[in-house]
């Protein structure tokens, strides 16, 4: 009658204990990379719209739009800047999320041009810079390691797309950086 009466041993607590622990440790990492994925998601979608609207602009135009830094007419060929972010009001992106149409911005109406949308708040700032043939492209110099390196003076017209942010906060600030001479996207984390 007390064999069927019988707990569980230490030893055996102690096993479920630590079972659990190393699930929890698995589940930990996979969420790490599942929210750095997300956040990577935010920024190649809104520069894969920032694309689509630089060539319904070029199809109209025959030239691309360079909309950071300049105003509500958007930049000269050439001007501009990679670090004028929209929509961003204020310094480098962080962690706030802002609302896309954000009319009190100096460069909204040139962003307006480029019909981008998106389906809520986002966590990283975009600056895009536009130039005809002959002009030099801007250097990506943001980037640590192998930053793309553009062909200068190129022949067609161009445009170069910059996106930075730290979505989490935990000053760990993510960049990327395309272009109209390719379909790639580069990332970095600084």
């Amino acid at each position: 009658m007390r064999a069927s009466r019988r707990g569980f041993t230490l030893i055996e607590l102690l096993v479920v204990v630590a079972m659990i622990g190393v699930l929890a440790a698995l589940a930990l990492v996979g969420y790490r990379k599942y929210m750095n994925s997300a956040h990577s998601s935010e920024a190649q979608a809104v520069i894969q719209g920032i694309r689509a609207g630089e060539e319904s602009y070029k199809a109209e135009t025959l030239t691309y739009v360079g909309c950071s830094g300049c105003g509500a007419a958007g930049c000269a060929p050439g001007a501009g800047s990679l670090t004028t972010y929209y929509p961003q009001t204020t310094g480098t992106p962080n962690s706030s999320r802002w609302n896309w149409l954000q009319s009190g911005h100096p460069d909204y109406n040139c962003w307006r041009l480029l019909n981008v949308t998106t389906d809520g708040p986002v966590r990283f700032g975009y600056a895009v810079v536009a130039g005809l043939p002959g002009q030099q492209m801007p250097a990506a110099t943001s980037f640590t390691t192998n930053p793309p390196i553009w062909p200068n003076p190129t022949t067609n017209p161009w445009y170069v797309v910059q996106s930075q942010g730290d979505p989490d906060g935990q000053g760990v600030s993510y960049l990327f950086i395309s272009s109209s001479l390719s379909a790639e996207i580069y990332s970095e984390q600084h």
